[in-house]
């Protein structure tokens, strides 16, 4: 390590240095070398702020930037070097340097800024780093990141430039305040003299609130590729108005953002450094320092920083850090993860922040918190009293919550416990006086009666469990009908019941269902269990076999009753639910069978029931999921023009449907409904293009985004709508990609799109429907990366790199939804996965060439059909779409004749992509259409395609 990480206590130092100014002000400044005797302990840094202080001790009156011998108009060779957020002049600005502070790196002063009349600090690079070419570096990279970092929570640079010797510095804002280490301090002192009293908690949630704040700075700097890599208490600042200031960026250092910090800010590489690290150094105190940072050769990356967060939180709820850097084990204690927990430390320590500490110092990097985001959030929810991350609710921390929130309630829940205890007490000693007596055979009167009342309460208390489970189970329900109905604007109020909902049904299971008789309410739950599964797993196994017992369960109940609305109503839309997750895994045979029997269970009760609303749009639905069905399933060209003829029936019949909905409700429902209709005509979109009618695709496309925006512009907050203004933008630029060819707008579109999808993705990380969707947004950016690098020769390193960096993140998330998948049946995942590595390939290749890259290349795309080959088939086995990565595959390994045959096969069943091809024959295609033979055959191919495009 560079930076020693054992670091003396300043403020015997400048407790020192004050000593000596007021020497200096009474007018006898004793002899420097007798004043830095009497501090042998400091000699070194004593000699060091002496040499500091006499560059300017005469020059008090002069900018810092002057050399103190020379006139104001310095030789052009020896002028200052300004740079930074404000240009510095080589004036008589900055007044009455005062020392201020030392530290790793360099020695601050205050000053005083003549033109804005305000205090600041100016920073030099000490002395002994100047000859040190890493230690300047890093000091410059300090500055630059410090000045870059636009957070109210990193104090803001004013200018940065050179001294007349060359020594650098930078001019910052002066922050009055404390550090949060005396706050803690001061809270550990209250507590001792008063443990109890209600000010000691308000003063931890104070230091809490501060850490939360250093915690979204932090969180910051991640998002834009910067790690702090020195966390500690001193580094935080407490400013007198309650600001929070993360301090000392001087260790800080850039990395390779991940999906995890995927931000709408650019990534920050410091022009002060080069390579990948922002200084190069690697340091930190410890204490405080994670077990990575010690070790040379591991990665440090934002977990580093989430630990250091962690251990300031160790020392704010114990009062101490959690290791101790005078141990001379200290080391081996910080890589084993070896330190007493808080509750050892200090025994009245709460166990849930316990949790949170330890969580966020685990010592595996992949077992901290994803980001310093997610620590602020269990702080703020420990602070609430809500659930936590770091450790799943018990039963006992429920039920206590649910005491303090209601404490009313609770009082009379305890007297109503009391009394049937006492009840069931009784109960007891009558059930023993009644077999007491009937061995004696001698019941009496009295007896019989006790036991009859016994009886009776017993009934009574099995029925008031069962009406409250009742009533619990259509407050779920109504809680995740709009799941059920495919909207998701209520996942705010829905995600703190997920789990209570899990364990509600899971308790029914076990308690109520003992007698396995068939009931409607047990049908309910099977159904309730996987309306959740469905909207927040991303493997649809389970949720197909819970709707079957559901199904089960429903057709039990009704021993043979043809005509119960209810029931009847609940099995069409679970043969819907059914249909539509077939569809998902592209089972079309079995998706068309499940809706066939929806649609005609639907349009019987239809007829019946015309006023019935939630008849009308289930059906819209139906017809809906029977378009995509006819859409997206493979046909031979005889049959697939008749496909798309039945795909655009059912659209249109959803569409009209929509329609009447739309215009005969108003409010939220209204709103529902016009989300439905830009979905049809979004679908109809696609089917235009299918058929080659590209001006009928326009028109759909049009009003679909339409519909979409407004819904979105009139409740941008609402997840829904952000989720399919997403959607609709993802439909316009695939009729950009594929049949205009305007791949700049294409790509702006999917941008646009992928910043809506972070935003979802991060604030409800359990909803597999957002991290998908924002998966394909980011593989076609991939791709369209791709196309334009082959395209535009002049950014062809950029768009390349761009292409593969995304591909990768796309990537990332296609293997978390293959891995969950059961017996990895996630086909979807495996097909996406396939196109990440072709990605990767191709724009390698065009990036680095086939000398370089060539070897790596062929290998990714052999890749790409391995994992086709083995998850899916062969070849007649495979999707459309399918094919056409099989294709790219083999081009790219210098297999023409298999990759033509391929393609030929997919052109076949029907998808007109002619644009698509022919931007790919300078990309993924270049061996078929490079070769001789095969390149006439492929531009006969699109020449066919494209004849058969309608651009009127």
């Amino acid at each position: 390590m560079s930076a020693e990480p054992v670091q003396r206590d300043s403020s015997i130092v400048g407790l020192a240095i004050a000593q000596w100014f007021d020497a200096v002000d009474r007018g006898g400044a004793p002899d420097r070398e007798e004043f830095i005797g009497r501090y042998p302990a400091i000699a070194g840094e004593l000699r060091q702020f002496f040499a500091d202080y006499d560059s300017f001790r005469d020059h008090a009156d002069v900018s810092p930037t002057v050399p103190p011998s020379a006139p104001v108009e310095a030789p052009l060779d020896r002028q200052p070097t300004i740079t930074g957020p404000d240009t510095v002049a080589a004036s008589a600005r900055y007044r009455e340097l005062q020392f201020f502070k030392k530290g790793g790196l360099g020695t601050l002063f205050r000053a005083f800024d003549e033109a804005l009349h305000r205090e600041t600090i100016v920073k030099f690079l000490s002395d002994k780093c100047t000859g040190n070419p890493a230690l300047l570096t890093q000091f410059r990279v300090e500055a630059e990141i410090t000045a870059r970092l636009d957070h109210p929570g990193v104090v803001p640079v004013y200018g940065i430039g050179e001294a007349w010797n060359g020594r650098p510095f930078y001019i910052m804002r002066l922050v009055k305040g404390r550090e949060l280490t005396q706050a803690i301090q001061e809270y550990h002192s209250l507590a001792a003299a008063d443990p109890d009293g209600a000010g000691t908690r308000q003063q931890l949630f104070a230091l809490l609130e501060h850490l939360i704040q250093a915690c979204n700075t932090v969180a910051y700097a991640h998002d834009v590729g910067i790690i702090h890599c020195d966390l500690k208490p001193p580094n935080i600042m407490i400013g007198r108005y309650g600001e929070t200031f993360v301090l000392d960026w001087g260790l800080a250092a850039s990395f390779e953002r991940t999906t995890t910090f995927v931000s709408v800010e650019p990534t920050m590489r410091p022009r002060s450094a080069s390579g990948s690290s922002a200084s190069g150094q690697r340091g930190g105190t410890y204490g405080y320092i994670s077990p990575e940072q010690l070790s040379p050769d591991e990665p440090i990356g934002p977990a580093s920083d989430i630990y250091s967060l962690g251990a300031t939180l160790y020392e704010i709820v114990t009062g101490r850090s959690p290791f101790n850097g005078r141990d001379k084990d200290v080391i081996e204690q910080i890589r084993s993860g070896r330190y007493a927990r808080p509750r050892e430390a200090k025994h009245d320590i709460s166990r849930r922040l316990e949790a949170i500490c330890c969580k966020a110092m685990s010592l595996r990097p992949l077992d901290r918190y994803a980001t310093a985001k997610h620590l602020a959030a269990d702080l703020a929810n420990w602070m609430r009293d809500d659930p936590i991350q770091a450790a799943p609710d018990r039963w006992t921390d429920r039920v206590g919550r649910f005491s303090r929130r209601h404490r009313a309630l609770t009082a009379v829940a305890v007297v109503a416990t009391l009394a049937v205890v006492a009840a069931a007490a009784w109960s007891d000693r009558a059930t023993k006086l009644a077999t007491h007596e009937q061995e004696l055979r001698a019941l009496s009167d009295e007896n019989l009666k006790l036991e009859s009342e016994a009886r009776r309460a017993e009934a009574e208390k099995s029925q008031l469990v069962k009406t409250s489970f009742a009533t619990a189970l259509d407050t779920f329900e109504d809680l995740c009908r709009p799941l059920a109905n495919g909207e998701m604007n209520n996942l705010g109020l829905f995600r703190p019941f997920a789990d209570r909902i899990n364990t509600f049904t899971k308790v029914y299971f076990d308690n109520l269902d003992q007698t396995r008789t068939p009931s409607l309410q047990t049908g309910r739950v099977y159904e309730l269990r996987a309306t959740v599964s469905q909207a927040l797993s991303p493997d649809t196994t389970q949720a197909l076999e819970l709707y079957r017992q559901a199904e089960a369960t429903y057709r039990a109940a009704a021993g043979g009753e043809s005509d119960h609305h209810e029931l009847n109503h609940r099995l069409s839309r679970i043969h819907l639910s059914q249909g539509q997750l077939h569809i998902q895994r592209s089972e079309y045979g079995l998706a068309e069978e499940n809706l066939g029997r929806a649609r005609e269970s639907l349009e019987a009760r239809n007829s019946k029931h015309p006023e019935d609303s939630s008849l009308k749009r289930d059906l819209a639905e139906v017809y809906h999921a029977l378009g995509e069905v006819f859409l997206n399933r493979d046909a031979e060209s005889a049959a697939r023009h008749a496909a798309l003829l039945e795909s655009q029936t059912w659209f249109e019949k959803s569409k009209d449907l929509r329609e009447q909905l739309r215009d005969s409700t108003k409010g939220a429902e209204r709103r529902n409904y016009q989300r439905d209709l830009a979905r049809s005509l979004g679908y109809l979109g696609d089917l235009y293009l299918a058929q080659g009618n590209v001006a009928k695709a326009t028109e759909a496309y049009n009003r679909s985004k339409d519909l979409r925006e407004e819904l979105h512009r009139t409740n941008p907050s609402d997840p829904e709508h952000r989720f399919q203004y997403a959607r609709g933008l993802g439909n316009f630029s695939y009729l950009e990609r594929d049949y205009r060819g305007n791949l700049a707008s294409a790509i702006s579109m999917l941008k646009e799109a992928q910043v809506l999808q972070v935003r979802l993705a991060d604030d409800f990380p359990e909803v597999a429907k957002f991290r998908r969707d924002l998966a394909g947004t980011l593989l076609a950016l991939a791709e369209l990366y791709w196309l334009e690098a082959a395209k535009n020769p002049a950014k062809l390193s950029e768009y390349a790199k761009l292409a593969r960096e995304t591909a990768a993140r796309a990537e990332t998330h296609y293997g978390s939804f293959f891995r969950a998948s059961e017996n990895h049946s996630d086909t979807d995942s495996v097909h996406s996965l396939a196109i990440c590595s072709v990605i990767r390939a191709g724009a390698g290749l065009l990036e680095h060439g086939q000398l370089e890259f060539g070897d790596q290349s062929a290998k990714l795309a052999r890749d790409a059909e391995d994992l086709l080959l083995k998850h899916i088939g062969r070849e007649p086995l495979m999707s459309r779409s399918q094919l056409v990565v099989l294709a790219l595959s083999r081009s790219l390994q210098g297999q023409p004749e298999p990759a033509l045959r391929a393609l030929t096969e997919a052109i076949s069943r029907g998808k007109n992509t002619v644009q698509r091809f022919e931007t790919h024959r300078a990309a993924g295609l270049r061996a078929i259409a490079e070769h001789p033979d095969y390149g006439p055959r492929l531009d006969q191919l699109c020449k066919d395609l494209r004849a058969t495009l309608d651009f009127d």
